[in-house]
């Protein structure tokens, strides 16, 4: 079970993240910012599975 959510979790985060990469272009200010926060979270949507499936 904890590898189903593991899954789900992270193709939300790869989802939010690309949303992220786009959503920096249209912002004010601050694009760096929420672009890294992007390459954060995808990242992340990344390290979650490898770490979670990694483990027997």
């Amino acid at each position: 079970m904890a590898r189903v959510v593991a899954a789900f979790f992270s193709i939300l985060l790869l989802l939010v993240s690309m949303y992220l990469f786009g959503f920096a272009f249209q912002v004010q200010s601050g694009q760096a910012f929420v672009f890294m926060g992007g390459l954060l979270l995808m990242s992340l949507s990344f390290f979650l599975p490898i770490h979670v499936f990694g483990k027997k």
